[in-house]
C-alpha cells in the first residue's frame, strides 16, 4: 500500500477510536493487515530491496510522502470530539512499519531485521501464492479508497 493509503486509514482510525494509545496500536496493526492485500508494488519493493532502479523508487516514494502530508493537513481534526493526539498517534502507528523497513534497508540493523521480516511476511503473503495485480489498477483503487475516507471523516 502507499504511505498515503496507510495515512488515510490511520486518520480514520484516529477519528473513530479517539484514544492515542489504542489508535497507535490499531494503526500499527492495520498496516500489516492491509499489506496482505495484493497492491501492485511487489516489483517496486523487490527493486528497493536489491537497490535497483533507485530513481523510480525514490520518485514514487517522494510523491507518495508529499500526498500523505497533504492528507494529514486536510484531515487534521477540527472537531472538538476527536483528539488531535489520537489522530496523530493512529497515523504514526499506521506508517511506522514502512519507516522501520526503510531504516532497516539503510542501516542493515540487526535490531530492525525482525520487523523487516514481519513486514515482508505480511506484504508478500498472498502475492507469493497468487501473484500481484497491476500497479496502475492498485493505485486507482487506493485513490478511490482515500477519496471515500476523506469524504467520510
Amino acid at each position: 500500500m502507499t504511505i498515503s493509503t496507510h495515512t488515510a486509514i490511520g486518520a480514520a482510525i484516529g477519528f473513530a477510536v479517539g484514544n492515542p494509545i489504542l489508535g497507535f496500536i490499531i494503526g500499527f496493526t492495520s498496516h500489516f493487515i492491509l499489506d496482505t492485500i495484493p497492491h501492485g508494488d511487489s516489483k517496486i519493493s523487490d527493486n528497493l530491496r536489491v537497490h535497483k532502479k533507485k530513481k523510480g523508487a525514490f520518485t514514487y516514494g517522494t510523491i507518495d510522502g508529499v500526498v500523505a502530508i497533504y492528507i494529514i493537513l486536510l484531515l487534521t481534526p477540527i472537531s472538538k470530539e476527536t483528539s488531535e493526539l489520537a489522530f496523530s498517534a493512529a497515523i504514526a502507528g499506521s506508517i511506522l512499519p514502512d519507516l522501520l523497513v526503510g531504516l532497516h534497508d539503510l542501516t542493515k540493523s540487526k535490531f530492525l531485521k525482525p520487523i523487516n521480516d514481519l513486514h515482508f511476511f505480511f506484504h508478500d503473503f498472498f502475492v507469493k501464492k497468487h501473484g500481484d495485480i497491476k500497479l496502475p489498477t492498485a493505485l486507482l483503487g487506493q485513490v478511490v479508497l482515500i477519496a471515500i475516507i476523506m469524504t467520510q471523516i
